[in-house]
């Protein structure tokens, strides 16, 4: 999903490299052409073949600054994942993604960042954080769903939300799939994983971009593939989102 290596995670030691078969400025659901974002691993265990650049992680610690998390408020906390999914990470990434990629775009961005923000949490599992400082980790979240590369992010730039806000653009998200990546499952059961709380979920889902604000609605539907970071127990009471690491959309057509 990264452009540039400044997060790392256990399943990136697999999936490192940023392949993409055309470049989209979309979001979500703007149906891109297939794209799919994956960074590469930290310095620890990077391949030799493609070294990272300090300029490409500096850049991303100057983007991580520059965003400022919004202030939940009482109705944004109102759009939290229900607390009977909180309790078992296949049931929260499920509701997280559905509800992270079904977006209206004739409403605020910042409140559906604010709404990224309630439901995130911090960890400093060095093989989730690799190269963020400190000081930056509560803003890892935000940065994993808008920050634009090679391809789409999860959430549209603003310039793209504004567009497809002018066209009336809404979009509705089925999950269809939850499963832990195995090259997660065999770190963590080899020990390599310092945070018990800390797992990762891969998602496949439907989104359906619906446009225009009269009959007929205009439809195309986009299969999206994501990974992503959780930290729950017993680290945490429930479980939470912490980043996502990869994500890919392949544009269906129409429905």
């Amino acid at each position: 999903m990264l452009a540039v290596p400044l997060l790392t995670a256990v399943l990136a030691a697999t999936i490192w490299s940023i392949r993409q078969r055309s470049h989209s400025d979309g979001g979500a659901g703007t149906a891109p052409n297939t794209v799919e974002r994956r960074h590469p691993v930290g310095p620890s265990s990077r391949p030799t073949r493609a070294p990272i650049a300090d300029a490409d992680v500096e850049a991303d610690i100057a983007r991580l600054k520059a965003i400022r998390p919004p202030t939940p408020t009482k109705r944004t906390a109102g759009l939290q994942t229900p607390d009977e999914s909180r309790n078992q990470p296949d049931l929260y990434a499920r509701a997280f993604v559905q509800r992270l990629l079904t977006q209206d775009y004739r409403t605020s961005r910042e409140k559906h960042l604010a709404w990224v923000q309630t439901e995130s949490a911090r960890t400093d599992e060095p093989l989730v954080t690799g190269l963020v400082p400190p000081e930056l980790r509560n803003r890892v979240a935000l940065f994993s769903v808008t920050s634009q590369g090679p391809g789409p992010a999860p959430i549209p730039s603003p310039a793209e939300w504004d567009r497809l806000g002018a066209l009336g653009a809404h979009t509705t998200a089925t999950v269809q799939r939850v499963t832990e990546p195995l090259v997660w499952s065999n770190a963590a059961e080899a020990g390599r994983v310092s945070d018990p709380g800390v797992t990762a979920r891969e998602v496949t889902a439907l989104v359906t971009l619906h446009t225009g604000s009269g009959a007929p609605d205009t439809s195309t539907v986009s299969s999206i593939a994501l990974t992503l970071n959780l930290v729950g127990p017993p680290t945490r009471d429930t479980w939470a989102f912490v980043a996502v690491i990869t994500y890919r959309a392949v544009p269906m057509g129409a429905p």
